[in-house]
């Protein structure tokens, strides 16, 4: 009896079914990477957010502080910052509390030496930031007989088609009172 001699190797379908594991194997890591990579960059950008709030709000206090030690009135210079107007108050700019009108929050600009501002150097960044005051029950425009305001800075941005907010709130204390 003659013996036929079998060939050995693969088949065509052992192939593709080794070549459907593989990439099964690939690219469940994959995508767990590129999730990853996604919330890095969101988790970036909203400590960037958290930190341009902080930032204004630093300002106003610090604002607030000039005045009550200039003996002016502790809220000189933030009339018409209440929820129906935009206000914004930077470190950076020159004009440090400026009034946008109601349709307009401020977009901010990265500057060549990693500064926000909203002025006409830098680049455009996804951010706008803007702040509002309002009494105590946050339902009126806070003045300068109130004791106290709440202050409140919105930084918004958008990155593809999610839209992200920051809101961050403090008291301020009428200290002449």
């Amino acid at each position: 009896m003659k013996k036929i001699n079998a060939q050995k190797g693969f088949t065509i379908v052992e192939t593709l079914v080794a070549i459907t594991v593989l990439m099964i194997a690939i690219a469940g890591p994959l995508s767990i990477a590129s999730k990853g990579l996604t919330g890095a960059l969101a988790s970036r950008d909203q400590m960037i957010a958290s930190y341009l709030a902080q930032e204004s709000i630093e300002v106003i206090k610090n604002l607030r502080d000039n005045n009550l030690a200039a003996g002016d009135l502790w809220l000189t210079g933030f009339s018409g910052c209440n929820a129906s107007a935009y206000c914004d108050a930077s470190a950076i700019d020159t004009v440090t509390v400026a009034t946008g009108g109601a349709t307009n929050p401020y977009r901010l600009k990265l500057t060549s030496g990693n500064y926000y501002n909203h002025g006409s150097t830098g680049s455009d960044t996804p951010f706008t930031r803007y702040f509002y005051m309002a009494d105590e029950d946050g339902r009126n425009p806070c003045g300068a007989g109130d004791a106290e305001c709440v202050l409140t800075v919105v930084v918004e941005w958008t990155e593809g088609t999610v839209s992200y907010q920051v809101l961050s709130s403090t008291e301020l204390l009428n200290a002449t009172r």
